[in-house]
């Protein structure tokens, strides 16, 4: 991969619990750091979807983010982060490490484009 090709900037959210003073649990996403990406569409045939969950038609939108393998990205994880990309949010469904050469990565993510959303939002 060439470094010039990594053009676009993201952002990783980590999701946080947070206990106010009277016991309250809220859930929260935190910026936790930002990095330059490669944003191509997944595929080409299935980069756009349509599934019915719970009676809800939604549109999902994958893309797959190239970035540097840091000491920061190979801690990310599917369950706890999320990639904000020109401020809209994308669900983290796969990481993908180069174990060969160990400088870059491939994050694949969905965003739902309709129907209702999450209660983590």
């Amino acid at each position: 991969m060439e470094i010039g090709k990594m053009n676009q900037r993201i952002t990783v959210l980590e999701h946080h619990t947070k206990v106010d003073s009277i016991g309250n649990h809220k859930t929260q996403w935190e910026e936790v750091f930002s990095c330059w990406a490669y944003v191509s569409m997944r595929n080409s045939v299935n980069s756009s979807i349509e599934k019915t969950e719970a009676g809800v038609t939604k549109e999902v939108q994958s893309l797959e983010f190239t970035i540097r393998q840091t000491a920061d990205t190979v801690n990310l994880s599917t369950t706890t982060h999320r990639i904000q990309f020109r401020e809209i949010q994308y669900d983290l469904v796969s990481i993908v490490p180069n174990f060969t050469s160990q400088d870059y990565m491939k994050l694949t993510c969905e965003i739902r484009k309709a129907g209702a959303k999450d209660a983590l939002n």
